[in-house]
């Protein structure tokens, strides 16, 4: 009874015009209804124990992903549809709408699929309708710079379209059939397969994921997308396929992250800086406060972010904020400047501020940036070393002061025994204090002057011609003296004008002496002229008889030719002298400078 029982459930299963078919975990066929059989065109002896790439090829590559998937989780898949390339004999092409069950032991294990096939032909004109359709698809697939994909609910590949696959330097059949993350898009990167494993579970509970992803391109290049994945639903809202896409993103995320590298190298600056980096907006809310800022005024960041900025002016300079920002706000250029700002502890501090506008991406100004630093220590240094100056300034006044009086009074010593001495000792009384009143005219000049490291040459030696001429009124009464003066100042120190000073005045000196006999009027002429920007000339002359035919530097006849080469050679000095019926000149050619190692000579 059972049997025929059995003979009959068989006889209504091969009758039905639904195809049925049961494979092992193998995908080796172990039964198949007639109506199957017929419809793949084959006896079911030649179908029977067979694997399901052994008797469809064409169709297997397809099929056997979905298969997978279901003894895999133990979950069915149902209206999954198979489109066969092969075509049949009436010309119309296979189509079938196929429902996948886990066949299951008592266990409840897996132990193979229970697949019910509805076969659905379309004829000649349908199936050409349908392709068209089809291809117009691709087509505007094809065009669409979008990457887009269909993958089986394993996360088989079954279709892409042109741009991913140009872009990988691939072709379709490189990639159909192969699990997704198996391609060489992610071979560069194992978590980045396993992240599309997860990705397609997390797509199967109906999650659309988006995300950034890099890929593997053409030569191994790699390519940041803009990922997405969503499932596709049926009319009854089954999901059947999922539909990853994905769009070029690389140049955004190379801007990205050279922004973000620049930001970080910002902030980097902004927190190592020494100087107080402060912003804030048009209204005076302070949007940033840096480290050093803390240490220059005392107050926390978080306390400072949105508190307006008036909280560190102290209340005699807030109209300075006032007026800054009004400049600001008009785009206009505010110079640096010191001030005060108020601490935490209620002091003010001396800072150097600087400011400048801060401006949005259309160029408007929206707030400002302002950097404080600390000069409180370096103007109280400065004060101090001005006062150090101050009090230095003074001594040498007083210094100078006192050498030129003591000078003086050594000048007026020597007139008091020049009056007791006789005529001859008292001329030689006379001619050192000739002398010592030439080194008291330095001295007096640097009391009066404000620099006390260097003199004008020419004030002093004009200085020292007017002395001279008052001196020897009562001895030669009708000789001039005359000063020429430079065109352009000429300032020395205190070491070469002494002996400058001393050489003008023994020439003059001697000039009196032996220049004009027999109480003959005559001019002695003091010149001092630039030489260029290194060097000057000094030269004293006379209209007198000129000097003798034997005259020499080195015969020592006379006190004069001692001192004036010893005065020259101290001041680096090169001298020449010339001489004839109408008078006698000496000239001195020297540097303005004199390097220091020349005055420890």
């Amino acid at each position: 009874m059972f049997d025929e029982l059995e003979t009959l459930v068989t006889s209504l299963i091969d009758q039905i015009p639904i195809g049925i078919v049961v494979l092992d975990r193998d995908f080796r066929l172990r039964f198949i209804n007639e109506r199957h059989a017929r419809n793949n065109k084959l006896s079911k002896s030649d179908q029977l124990g067979k694997r399901l790439v052994e008797y469809l090829p064409h169709a297997a590559p397809i099929i056997e992903p979905k298969l997978q998937f279901v003894l895999d989780h133990g979950i069915p898949l149902l209206n999954q549809e198979i489109i066969s390339k092969q075509t049949l004999i009436d010309g119309s092409t296979l189509h079938r709408i196929a429902s996948y069950y886990p066949w299951k032991n008592n266990k409840q294990e897996t132990i193979g699929i229970i697949g019910i096939i509805e076969d659905s032909k379309c004829d000649p004109v349908t199936q050409k309708l349908l392709e068209e359709s089809q291809y117009r698809l691709l087509r505007v697939l094809d065009n669409l710079f979008t990457f887009v994909g269909v993958l089986e609910l394993d996360g088989t590949l079954t279709s892409a379209n042109r741009a991913p696959l140009e872009a990988g330097g691939l072709t379709l059949e490189d990639v159909v059939g192969k699990k997704v993350w198996e391609t060489y898009w992610f071979a560069h990167s194992k978590a980045s397969q396993e992240q599309f494993q997860k990705d397609i579970e997390a797509c199967l509970d109906g999650t659309i994921i988006r995300r950034d992803i890099q890929v593997q391109m053409a030569g191994g290049t790699l390519m940041w997308l803009d990922f997405m994945l969503a499932p596709l639903r049926d009319a009854e809202g089954r999901i059947t396929h999922l539909i990853p896409s994905a769009t070029d993103i690389t140049q955004r995320h190379q801007s990205e992250e050279a922004l973000q590298k620049s930001e970080e190298l910002f902030r980097s600056i902004i927190l190592s800086s020494d100087d107080a980096i402060i912003t804030k907006t048009l209204r005076g809310e302070i949007t940033a406060w840096n480290p050093a800022a803390t240490r220059l005024l005392g107050y926390a960041e978080q306390d400072m972010i949105g508190t307006n900025i008036a909280k560190i002016f102290p209340p005699h300079r807030l109209h300075e904020e006032e007026e800054l920002m009004t400049k600001i706000a008009r785009g206009e250029h505010v110079p640096p400047f010191d001030t005060t700002r108020l601490r935490n502890d209620g002091s003010e501090v001396e800072v150097s501020v600087t400011i400048s506008p801060l401006r949005d991406q259309e160029g408007q100004v929206i707030g400002a940036c302002k950097l404080a630093r600390d000069i409180s220590v370096p103007n109280r240094q400065k004060r101090q070393l001005t006062q150090a100056v101050e009090d230095k300034t003074a001594l040498l006044h007083e210094v100078h002061h006192r050498v030129k009086n003591n000078l003086q009074i050594v000048a007026s010593l020597l007139n008091m025994q020049a009056r007791k001495a006789n005529p001859e000792v008292a001329t030689a009384f006379a001619e050192c204090q000739t002398r010592v009143r030439a080194m008291a005219l330095v001295h007096q000049l640097l009391y009066e002057s404000e620099n006390m490291a260097e003199i004008d040459l020419g004030l002093y030696l004009s200085q020292l011609a007017t002395l001279s001429r008052a001196s020897y009124d009562d001895v030669r009464s009708q000789i001039s003296i005359e000063f020429v003066p430079p065109l352009l100042p000429i300032k020395i120190d205190v070491q070469r004008a002494i002996p400058c000073g001393l050489i003008v005045s023994e020439l003059i000196l001697n000039a009196y002496k032996h220049a004009f006999q027999d109480g003959k009027p005559g001019h002695i002429t003091v010149s001092l002229q630039n030489l260029g920007n290194t060097r000057f000339q000094l030269s004293v002359s006379d209209d007198g008889i000129g000097l003798p035919h034997n005259f020499s530097w080195q015969s020592r006849s006379g006190l004069g030719t001692q001192l004036v080469p010893m005065f020259a050679k101290q001041i680096h000095a090169r001298f020449q002298h010339s001489s004839s019926a109408h008078g006698s000149r000496f000239f001195f050619d020297v540097p303005l400078q004199i390097e220091e190692h020349h005055y420890a000579q």
